[in-house]
């Protein structure tokens, strides 16, 4: 075999028994996207701290990212959308979740301390007529992480939720990234 072939196949070796999840892991904490990630587990809400990132803002909308933070002793996985949506103080939701905007995305792998985010669109419910909407308080939100049942939450001070379904999604959520 030539170098190149030798290179080759050492490479799809080392990717196929996990070494890209070593390998981003020992350069930092960073997630890489991975086209085969069958071996590494899937992130589970027990194994994931949840923040808000930045925030940016456009007329009527507000632009929050979420982090999710892998705690876990080893790399998983997240690919597609988190559930999200607004909760009261009881933990009951108001209005309809999150609308998913875009792709999925690809397959990223989180090596312990690593971060994926995803970016979600707040509306201003005072956008809405306020006999539809009924605007109610709202304690935060609340995230499913991609493929999770087990929800995490986030605190919000001073937002307001549509609790009228009429309105539609007054939020919207981007697939997870590095």
């Amino acid at each position: 075999m030539s170098r190149t072939t030798t290179a080759l196949v050492a490479t799809a070796a080392i990717l196929a028994a996990g070494g890209a999840a070593g390998a981003s892991a020992s350069a930092g904490a960073s997630p890489e996207p991975v086209a085969a990630a069958a071996s590494v587990p899937t992130c589970r809400s027990a194994g994931l701290d949840i923040a808000f990132g930045e925030v940016q803002g456009t007329a009527g909308t507000t632009y929050r990212e979420i982090a999710l933070v892998n705690r876990g002793l080893r790399p998983c996985a997240l690919r597609g959308f988190p559930g999200v949506s607004y909760v009261d103080q009881q933990g009951d939701q108001v209005g309809p979740a999150a609308e998913r905007v875009g792709g999925p995305g690809e397959v990223l792998v989180l090596p312990r301390g690593g971060t994926a985010t995803a970016d979600v669109g707040f509306v201003r419910v005072g956008n809405f007529d306020p006999e539809v909407c009924h605007p109610v308080p709202v304690w935060g939100v609340r995230v499913f992480p991609p493929d999770g049942t087990e929800p995490l939450y986030l605190p919000l001070d001073g937002e307001h939720g549509c609790a009228d379904a009429r309105v539609g999604s007054h939020l919207t959520v981007a697939s997870v990234r590095s």
